[in-house]
């Protein structure tokens, strides 16, 4: 809350600018984006002020994997890389953390029928699922306010489990996380005043790839959390729920556009938020309708957390088709209406165009 005013102010007399395209970019006018700036440093210093040794001994790879990602997304922010120069840098800070700091996904109890996961086949699906959500964040990060309130909404529930589970270090780095981003979201909320730009949703995702792995791995039966959930199977199913909205938009996106024949990483306008902003919703609105969505999706895991963990992930994943489909249909028929109208209107113009008035007689002639 301190750090960002003065960003603002320094952005706005260097012209460090997103200056809108007209095209996929959603805002009109043009607006700092070194947000992330703000967010990395309330969340490195508070952390590094809280923590201990004994808390997280392996604090000194997630910092160091943290500042690859800062150190690449400022300059993205900056001066634009390209998508290779990106993934390198987050595949060096993938690296550190799952084979130095030893932080990886060892087994997904029976989700896709997959048990224990043998060590290479471990490091290797880890480092692609930190990269997926690392960039899933990087892609919701389209309107005011949105990848910072799915950051805080994910970040507090971890905060809360991990604190529950005794392992205070984590705990510290996810409220720390928590505390930075909502500082932030005081100048991102629409009107956005600034954006987190690259600096911020890539810190923000790959931190939180790292906390729900640890999340997972740290989950015992002797805990009080377990009369919320209940199982090793149950965490996993969870973590997946706090993850659901980023994750469903970005491999929905990636899957239409490699069918359609396109690049997945090609920039479009079919995320969910730009659904939702076609059917005529604020930013603040769609912000508040996806906030909402993924609480419910939280809710259905618990539920279902005790049942085959297929199925489990079954019944998320309808709800969420369920939802995509109704988003979708009402979306459609929004722009079959405006289509019709602006037909209608265009024909009226035509029309008053080619009337004109006889001063001759009270009667009206179309030439």
């Amino acid at each position: 809350m301190i750090s960002v005013p003065r960003i603002i102010h320094v952005s706005k007399r260097k012209k460090l600018f997103d200056i809108p395209d007209n095209n996929r970019k959603i805002h009109l006018t043009i607006t700092p984006n070194l947000g992330g700036i703000g967010i990395f440093f309330a969340y490195i210093i508070v952390t590094s002020l809280f923590i201990t040794p004994p808390m997280a001994e392996k604090w000194n790879y997630i910092i160091a994997s943290s500042v690859i990602l800062f150190l690449t997304g400022i300059n993205d922010d900056l001066v634009s890389l390209g998508p290779g120069k990106k993934f390198l840098a987050q595949f060096i800070a993938a690296i550190i953390t799952v084979c130095l700091a030893d932080i990886r996904i060892n087994s997904l109890h029976g989700i896709l029928g997959i048990y224990q996961m043998p060590y290479w086949y471990s490091v290797s699906f880890t480092i692609v699922g930190c990269i997926f959500i690392t960039n899933a964040f990087n892609l919701i990060d389209g309107i005011d306010g949105l990848a910072g309130s799915i950051g805080v909404l994910v970040t507090f529930f971890l905060g809360v489990f991990l604190a529950m589970l005794d392992n205070v270090g984590a705990a510290c780095i996810a409220f720390s996380l928590m505390g930075a981003t909502l500082g932030f979201l005081r100048y991102n909320i629409s009107p956005a005043k600034i954006f987190m730009g690259d600096t911020g949703s890539l810190l923000i995702g790959f931190t939180i790839s790292i906390l729900s792995i640890i999340f997972i791995h740290a989950y015992t039966v002797n805990n009080p959390l377990v009369y919320v959930i209940h199982s090793h199977k149950g965490s996993t199913i969870v973590a997946v729920a706090l993850l659901f909205v980023p994750i469903f938009d970005s491999f929905r996106v990636f899957l239409k556009r490699i069918i359609k024949g396109g690049s997945p990483f090609h920039a479009d306008r079919s995320h969910l938020h730009h659904y939702l902003l076609d059917m005529g919703f604020t930013h603040s609105r769609s912000v508040t309708i996806l906030i909402t969505s993924n609480i419910l999706i939280i809710t259905v895991a618990l539920l279902v957390q005790d049942y085959e963990p297929n199925i489990a992930l079954g019944c998320m994943i309808s709800l969420g088709l369920i939802l995509f489909m109704v988003m979708y249909i009402l979306r459609r028929n929004r722009l079959e209406k405006n289509k019709a109208l602006m037909q209608e209107k265009k024909g009226t113009i035509q029309n008053m165009g080619t009337t004109t008035i006889n001063i001759y007689s009270p009667k009206t002639t179309t030439r």
